[in-house]
C-alpha cells in the first residue's frame, strides 16, 4: 500500500528550459530572420541592377545598329556587317537584333537559325523595355525610328533589341550563390559570437546556482561573493532569508525545549501524586498520564521536524543507524539475536539528523518487537530519472523487515492509522508508524508495505531528491 505524501507543485510542474538556450534560440531565430531578409533584399536589389544594366546595354546595342543601318527608295533596309560587338555577328549567342519596317526587315547574324517572336512596330520616337514573358523568354527593347529616304517620304520602322532572360538569370544565380554563402558563413560566426557572449554573461548566474547548491549540500551556509552588481540584491535578499530562515529554526526549537520542560514538572507532579493514592481509578489515570507525556513528546518532535530547515547538512546515514541498532540490541537483549545492516558508508540523507533517527528508530523498534529475533535494515539512493545529475539533494529509500508472523494485506491500510498496533498482545501506543508516515509525507516521500523475504512484514520508506 502508498501512502503519497503531499503533493509537490514543482514536482508536477514540467522542467524549465534553461535560460541561455531560451537566450540562444531566440538570438538564432532572430539572427536566421534578419539575415533571411537581408539577402532576399540584396538579391532583389541585384535583380533590379542585372535589369536595369541589361537595358541600358540593350540601348547601346541599338544605337550600334542604327549607326550601321541605311534605308533606301521604298524602305529598303541594308545594315554593314561590322556591327561594333562580335556577339551580335555569332550565332546563338543570345543577343539578337531585328530591324523591321512596313516593306522591309533585318536580321543580325546572330539570330542565324533562331525563330525570334512576333515583334509590333513601335511609334517613332518612343522606346520601350519589356522583361521576359511567358511563353516568350526575352528581355526586349524597341525603339521607334522615322527615317527620310531620297524621294522625300518618311519610313517608319522598328529596332528591337532580344536578349535571352538565361543570361541574365545566370548572373542572378551565380550572385545569389556567393551572397547565401556569404551571409550564411556571417550567420555562423554571429552565431558563436552571441554563443560566447551568452556564456560570458550568464557565468555570474551559473555561479550563484553552484553557491547556492553548495548550501544545499552543507559545503557552505552562506552566499559571500562578491558578485556583479546587478545580481547584488537578489543575493543579498536571499543571503538574509537564508539567514532569516535558520535564526527563525533555532528561536523555535529553543521554545518547544522550553515547552517540554515546562511541561515535565507538572506531569512529575501528577504522577507522584498518584503514586499516592490508591483506588480503582488510580490506574486508568496513570495510564492517561503516560499517554499524555507519549503524545506531549511525540508532538514536539513533530513540531520539530515541520522546522527543518530546506538547506540541512547531509547526514551519514550508517552512523545513525548503528547508533540506533546498538540502543535496541540493549533493550531487546533477551529475545534479539540479529540486526543485519546493508548500508553504504557515504550514503547521505538530505534532512534533519532527528527526522532520520525517528523514521529509523520507529520502524527498527517495530520490528524488533514483532520479529523472532532477526531483523534486516538496507537503504540506497532513490533514483531520480533519466538524469541523476539535475538534483542537488539526491533522494532516498529505507527498507526495514523481520522474521515475524506475516501481516494479512487487508491490515496493511490500518497500520498507519493513529493507534493502530500489529498485533495488539505487544505493548505500545500504535503512535510508531504514524510518525513515520508524517515525516515521510513532510519530505514528500510515501511508505510501503508488503511481505518480505524473510517472512515477515516489510516497510520500504521512499523520500524522493529534491
Amino acid at each position: 500500500m502508498n501512502r503519497p505524501g503531499p503533493a509537490d507543485p514543482a514536482a508536477r510542474a514540467p522542467k524549465a528550459t534553461s535560460l541561455r538556450r531560451r537566450l540562444l534560440l531566440l538570438s538564432i531565430v532572430v539572427l536566421a530572420l534578419s539575415l533571411g531578409i537581408v539577402g532576399v533584399a540584396l538579391n532583389s536589389a541585384f535583380l533590379r541592377s542585372a535589369e536595369a544594366d541589361i537595358a541600358q546595354q540593350m540601348e547601346t546595342w541599338s544605337y550600334l545598329v542604327l549607326g550601321a543601318t541605311e534605308v533606301g527608295p521604298g524602305g529598303m533596309i541594308s545594315v554593314q556587317e561590322e556591327l561594333g560587338d562580335p556577339r551580335l555577328s555569332q550565332p546563338g549567342s543570345g543577343i539578337y537584333v531585328h530591324v523591321h519596317g512596313e516593306n522591309d526587315h533585318w536580321s543580325s547574324p546572330s539570330a542565324l537559325g533562331i525563330d525570334l517572336p512576333e515583334l509590333e512596330q513601335v511609334a517613332p520616337g518612343r522606346d520601350q523595355f519589356v522583361g521576359p514573358q511567358a511563353p516568350v523568354d526575352y528581355y526586349r527593347f524597341q525603339y521607334g525610328v522615322a527615317w527620310e529616304v531620297e524621294d522625300l517620304t518618311v519610313q517608319p520602322f522598328t529596332v528591337s533589341v532580344l536578349v535571352e532572360g538565361d543570361i541574365v538569370a545566370r548572373q542572378v544565380r551565380s550572385f545569389r550563390r556567393g551572397l547565401w554563402k556569404s551571409l550564411g558563413a556571417a550567420g555562423l560566426l554571429l552565431a558563436l559570437a552571441q554563443l560566447m557572449f551568452f556564456a560570458l554573461s550568464l557565468r555570474p548566474l551559473q555561479r550563484v546556482a553552484q553557491d547556492v547548491a553548495q548550501i544545499e549540500s552543507g559545503q557552505r551556509d552562506r552566499l559571500d561573493g562578491p558578485y556583479p552588481r546587478e545580481l547584488e540584491p537578489l543575493t543579498r535578499n536571499l543571503d538574509r532569508l537564508l539567514q532569516t530562515e535558520k535564526a527563525n529554526q533555532a528561536r523555535y526549537r529553543s521554545a518547544l525545549d522550553s515547552l517540554a520542560h515546562s511541561l515535565k514538572t507538572p506531569l512529575a507532579v501528577i504522577r507522584a501524586g498518584l503514586a499516592r493514592r490508591s483506588g480503582k481509578e488510580t490506574g486508568a489515570m496513570q495510564n492517561a498520564v503516560d499517554d499524555m507525556q507519549h503524545l506531549i513528546a511525540s508532538r514536539l518532535e513533530r513540531a520539530a521536524a515541520s522546522a527543518r530547515s530546506t538547506m540541512s547538512t547531509p547526514v551519514a546515514v550508517l552512523p545513525q543507524v548503528e547508533r540506533i541498532v546498538a540502543s535496541l540490541k540493549k533493550v531487546h537483549s533477551h529475545d534479539l539475536k540479529t540486526i543485519d545492516v546493508s548500508i553504504a558508508p557515504d550514503l547521505k540523507f538530505y534532512g534533519e539528523k532527528r527526522d532520520l533517527l525517528e523514521m529509523v528508530g520507529n520502524l527498527l523498534d517495530n520490528a524488533c518487537k514483532y520479529g523472532n529475533g532477526f531483523v534486516r535494515i538496507s537503504a540506497g539512493l532513490e533514483e531520480v530519472g533519466q538524469d541523476p545529475s539535475a538534483s542537488e539533494r539526491p533522494g532516498l529509500w529505507l527498507s526495514v523487515e523481520n522474521d515475524g508472523r506475516p501481516i494479512d494485506p487487508d491490515r496493511y491500510p490500518l497500520l498507519l492509522q493513529r493507534g493502530v498496533r500489529g498485533d495488539e498482545r505487544v505493548e505500545g501506543h500504535g503512535l510508531g508508524l504514524t510518525i513515520v508516515l508524517e515525516l515521510v509525507s513532510a519530505y514528500g516521500g510515501d511508505i510501503t508495505i508488503d511481505q518480505g523475504e524473510l517472512g515477515g512484514a516489510r516497510f520500504r520508506v521512499t523520500i524522493p531528491a529534491a
